[in-house]
C-alpha cells in the first residue's frame, strides 16, 4: 500500500517569514514604548520627580527671585523643557529620548558654578560663571523601575 500526501506549506512558510521578519524590526513595538516614554516625562514635570519617584530639589530663593513667571514650579517656566522639546526616535531595535534645549542636561545631570565655562552680557560688561550658581541634578529622562519590568 502506498499512501501520499500533498502539503501546500505556502501559508505556514509566509505566516513564519512575517515572523522572522517582525522579530527583526521592532520598530513598531518601540514606538509604542517611546510614546509611553513621553508621556511619563511629561507627568514627571507636573509631579516634579525623576524617574526613581523622589521629588526634585526645590528652587533657591535666589533662582524663585529670578523667575518671572511659574515661580514655585521646578524646572518650569514658559514650559519650553517640558513641552516639544522633549520627543524620542524608534529604531527597529531601540529608543532614543531626549531634549533640543541646550540646558536639558544641565537639569538632568546638574552641574556646579562654572562647570560650563564662562560668559558674558550684552548689557553688561565682564564675565560671569556658567551656570551662575550650583545646580542640583533633577532627572526628568529615564525609566522608572515599574516601566523596567513592564519592558523587559
Amino acid at each position: 500500500m502506498k499512501l501520499e500526501v500533498e502539503l501546500d506549506t505556502t501559508e505556514v512558510r509566509q505566516a513564519f517569514n512575517r515572523l522572522l521578519k517582525s522579530t527583526r524590526d521592532l520598530s513598531p513595538l518601540m514606538n509604542s514604548i517611546g510614546e509611553k516614554l513621553l508621556n511619563s516625562t511629561r507627568e514627571r514635570f507636573r509631579d516634579e520627580e525623576g524617574p526613581d519617584g523622589k521629588a526634585w530639589e526645590p528652587l533657591s530663593e535666589v533662582t524663585k527671585g529670578r523667575k518671572h513667571r511659574n515661580k514655585d514650579k521646578v524646572l518650569t517656566e514658559r514650559g519650553h523643557l517640558s513641552g516639544s522639546s522633549i520627543n524620542y526616535r524608534a529604531r527597529k531595535d531601540y529608543i532614543e529620548i531626549g531634549s533640543t534645549r541646550i540646558y536639558a542636561g544641565t537639569h538632568q545631570f546638574g552641574a556646579s558654578r562654572g562647570a560650563l565655562g564662562t560668559g558674558s552680557f550684552k548689557k553688561k560688561s565682564g564675565t560671569f560663571p556658567i551656570p551662575w550658581g550650583d545646580i542640583p541634578a533633577r532627572p526628568f529622562l529615564g525609566l522608572s523601575a515599574r516601566q523596567q519590568v513592564k519592558i523587559t
